[in-house]
């Protein structure tokens, strides 16, 4: 690839691309905390740059420079390298030791039938090069509106409004009057509850949104590159997709998502790709510290129905790729959409979103009656219950303890605030007498823990 580039001149329309994204990134950058902000401005301070380039820095691009480029990429060489190789497999003859943490490693020359690959690959032109390199196309998710529709506001609204509401679809929508902003956020629910009904179906669901998301890579990567960014997961009431960025161009790539999840193939060597990724992730998790793991069986014990690590491991490894390409068929069928959408977006475009939804999936109206309701277990006053778990990392000597008091309803509001500000009051002191004074461990946080319907203390 970089002998590819070298072929080319410099493009300006890449750069000034590049350009025109660092100026409107610059120009609506969120707020960042002072610590972060007088730590990143001291340290640019201390570069060559004119005083009034302090905040910006070398975060906007301010020119086309073609020799720069080219002088750049003539150190790109294959006489100029390090290579690191990283592995699973444990050759075991080391003969160094860093002083540090002792880590054994081993530096060796780089082969000579390596390097002379190497350097055909750098010679290579024409024919020679591998044809699916290229250089970069057009973005066309880089936004051309950046207006706001500013208006005079008395009071911000406190909550969204419901424009539709029928037995298909629930609208909410809030136009942004606060911050003024060319940025847009769209939350969707698509109901259903396959998506979670058994470990099986829940495995099955999170390997579905995982091959959409590796099928939109090319997309996505473009998006995020234009400030836009989306999330695709499965979760207790069906499949949640979050969008938001710079509003210009997200309901295109909303476009995109929605087609990508009906008309998915799934490839078998893409399949078992993703599998082993799930696989390798669901097989660390007992190999993270016991602090990490205890949030997710307080969270099971709690809940009316859920499962846990293990129950998903076991329907991991028999699934194959014809499974999901049966399976999300039936996921998508019938739902029940839920949309909210915020920010620097008008009620039209709400609409539009939902009409979206709709006109790409065309799902059946999934009926009330079948919503799937999220239930807590309410503890009885006086209870005391322990849960006990053992590591499933044997070498792994830490504990963890979390110590958790039922407190109410998560629909009172003023207990919740008084929950939250008990929280507060207690961060700093819990801290210091768990950690400091009474040293019962490294990791220590107090505070308020909420769940699907109820909160508490722990």
């Amino acid at each position: 690839y970089i002998s590819l580039i070298k072929q080319h001149k410099p493009q300006q329309w890449i750069v000034d691309e590049m350009k025109g994204m660092t100026e409107v990134d610059f120009k609506f950058r969120q707020k960042s905390p002072a610590t972060s902000f007088t730590s990143k401005l001291s340290s640019i301070m201390q570069q060559p740059l004119p005083r009034d380039w302090l905040l910006s820095g070398t975060s906007v691009i301010r020119k086309f420079d073609s020799q720069g480029i080219t002088k750049a990429l003539s150190y790109l060489r294959p006489d100029n390298y390090r290579l690191t190789l990283v592995s699973q497999k444990f050759p075991g003859d080391w003969d160094q030791q860093e002083k540090w943490y002792g880590t054994e490693y081993r530096v060796e020359t780089i082969p000579p039938d390596f390097q002379a690959a190497v350097r055909k690959a750098a010679r290579a032109a024409g024919t020679d090069l591998i044809s699916e390199l290229h250089l970069p196309h057009r973005n066309e998710f880089i936004p051309t509106k950046l207006t706001v529709d500013k208006r005079d506001v008395t009071e911000p609204a406190k909550n969204p409004m419901l424009i539709r509401n029928d037995d298909a679809v629930r609208t909410w929508w809030k136009k942004d009057d606060r911050f003024w902003v060319p940025k847009a956020n769209a939350y969707i629910t698509l109901r259903n509850p396959l998506a979670k009904a058994a470990p099986e179906t829940a495995v099955k669901s999170n390997l579905y949104c995982e091959l959409v998301k590796d099928a939109l890579d090319e997309y996505s990567y473009d998006a995020e590159i234009a400030g836009l960014e989306y999330q695709l997961s499965s979760y207790s009431m069906g499949i949640d997709i979050d969008i938001g960025g710079y509003s210009d161009k997200l309901v295109v790539l909303l476009e995109k998502v929605l087609i990508s999840m009906r008309d998915l193939e799934v490839k078998p060597e893409r399949f078992n790709i993703i599998k082993e990724r799930v696989l390798r992730g669901l097989r660390n998790w007992d190999f993270q510290q016991p602090y990490r793991q205890v949030g997710d069986f307080t969270r099971w014990l709690g809940s009316e129905k859920g499962w846990i690590n293990e129950q998903y491991l076991a329907e991991v490894e028999p699934l194959k790729a014809q499974d999901i390409s049966a399976f999300y068929p039936q996921l998508l069928r019938q739902m029940h959409v839920e949309c909210l959408a915020h920010g620097n977006i008008h009620k039209e475009d709400a609409f539009r979103i939902t009409d979206l939804v709709e006109s790409t999936l065309r799902p059946r109206t999934l009926p009330k009656s079948q919503w799937q309701i999220r239930r807590n277990l309410l503890l009885p006053p006086g209870s005391d219950f322990t849960y006990r778990h053992t590591l499933g990392d044997k070498a792994n000597v830490n504990h963890c303890i979390e110590y958790y008091l039922y407190v109410g309803s998560l629909d009172d509001h003023a207990l919740k605030a008084k929950l939250l500000l008990l929280g507060q009051m207690t961060e700093e002191v819990g801290f210091d007498q768990l950690r400091t004074k009474e040293q019962l461990g490294y990791i220590v946080f107090t505070g308020a823990k909420f769940a699907a319907t109820i909160m508490g203390y722990r």
